[in-house]
């Protein structure tokens, strides 16, 4: 919509590393969250409960569980946990979650323990995809094409497939770095300073990185000096042709048939429009507000904003205390409430065929006293709840029952009230035990 990240856009960096830089950090970051696992990737949205036919607890401290399809739990906790479901075919074990972990589902696997992970995408084969890593330092794999390989950052490795890129090569980094993108290959000496390019039909490249570099396309000529200082593009695209330019940090202009933008001391004070929305930033992130012909975005950060469009209702107090929306489909419709880390309810609608909207699950935590899940085949309600993430199987297996002192299960015609890990436990068979329906 508008060109935010304009000494990006408009110069030979830019073109290299504008939308792919943000989405190489967005995939590190990724790596990151998955190394730090606090969340379990693993777990699934909305767990289904076993039916346990018969459960052992010595306290939070042991527990053991065998369910009628002859799966099994067992855990000495926090140490560790193990599940092994034969229905699904389905094997999780946990050593000081989230220190380490190991889940196998089916043929596939994949395993982390500290900063070293991999993968295997069938274990019954020899010749079968795999990779393992000790971030950021030792790579090592083999790709489903077969390809060996192997990386020791930062003396020598080859990466196929990484990092949004076809294949990457460095000696001595940053002496020597080698990659592909689009079958176009970039070598660069002194990284980023001196580079060489593949050949690119119609693309012409010149300049010694930061002092000055140029890029001529068939339709725009982008051009830096002393990037990030001064950039400047000029475009001769029939489809929105113009020119922009960028004095980092003091000003920036964008002057094209679809966009106009001024900015001053960027990204803080801007004012944008296009042939379908305008926005103002005085100053980002305190205040924005964005129009366009289906929805209004407005935020007084860190007081107060709110979103509005056909399918989404969106607003914030005193961020990141209070926030509420609601968003639509042709399916239902989805409302969470929530003053963190306090209170969050989260309820969703699905319309049956006849087009009537009715409740199928709502869940509500008052934290840290309680949680609780409904929805038309039953409930769950746990005292106390001190984690904030609703679906973690790595919690689940190996922490909540340290603060779960209470809980009481409702499912098809039985209602399960269990208190201090099994030492008071009372069952309760009813006619219609869902006679309450869907409670807050």
């Amino acid at each position: 919509m508008f060109s935010d990240n304009l000494w990006l856009a408009v110069t030979p960096l830019g073109r290299l590393g504008g939308w792919r830089f943000s989405r190489v950090l967005a995939f590190c970051c990724v790596v990151l969250l998955q190394v730090a696992a606090f969340g379990d990737p693993a777990a699934p949205a909305a767990p289904a409960r076993d039916e346990v036919v018969s459960r052992f607890r010595f306290g939070p401290l042991f527990e053991y569980r065998a369910t009628r399809d002859g799966g099994t739990f067992w855990a000495v906790r926090p140490f560790y946990s193990s599940v092994n479901d034969p229905v699904s075919d389905t094997r999780v074990s946990d050593v000081v979650w989230p220190l380490c972990t190991f889940h196998r589902n089916r043929e596939q696997q994949w395993w982390r323990a500290l900063l070293a992970y991999g993968t295997d995408t069938d274990v019954n084969r020899d010749d079968s995809a795999w990779s393992a890593a000790l971030f950021p330092l030792y790579f090592q794999g083999r790709t489903r094409q077969g390809e060996d390989y192997w990386a020791l950052f930062p003396i020598y490795g080859h990466l196929p497939h990484v990092l949004l890129m076809d294949d990457i090569n460095f000696t001595l980094f940053p002496l020597y770095l080698n990659y592909e993108v689009n079958h176009v290959e970039r070598d660069y000496y002194l990284w980023p300073i001196f580079s060489r390019m593949g050949d690119e039909p119609e693309v012409k490249r010149t300049g010694v990185f930061p002092v000055f570099g140029q890029t001529k396309r068939p339709e725009s000529r982008n051009t830096c000096c002393f990037w990030p200082f001064w950039t400047s593009a000029v475009y001769d695209s029939p489809r929105n042709p113009g020119s922009s330019w960028m004095l980092f940090p003091l000003a920036g202009r964008v002057d094209r048939e679809k966009e106009k933008q001024w900015l001053f001391l960027p990204p803080f004070f801007s004012h944008a429009t296009t042939d379908d929305a305008e926005r103002w930033r005085m100053p980002w992130p305190f205040y924005e507000t964005v129009t366009t012909k289906t929805s209004e975005k407005r935020s007084y950060w860190p007081f107060y904003g709110d979103t509005s469009s056909g399918e989404e209702q969106h607003c914030y107090a005193v961020w990141p205390l209070f926030d509420r929306f609601t968003l639509k489909g042709k399916k239902g419709r989805e409302e969470r409430s929530r003053f963190f880390p306090f209170y969050l309810r989260d309820t969703l609608y699905q319309n049956d065929p006849a087009g009537v909207e009715q409740v199928k699950e709502t869940y509500t935590r008052v934290w840290p006293f309680y949680a609780r899940e409904s929805s038309p085949e039953g409930s769950h309600l746990r005292v106390l709840e001190l984690s904030l993430i609703r679906h973690s199987g790595g919690i689940e297996r190996n922490w909540a029952p340290f603060w779960t002192v209470y809980e009481r299960i409702e499912q098809k015609n039985e209602i399960v009230h269990d208190a201090l890990w099994g030492l008071l436990k009372h069952r309760t068979t009813v006619a219609s035990a869902l006679s309450e329906g869907v409670a807050p």
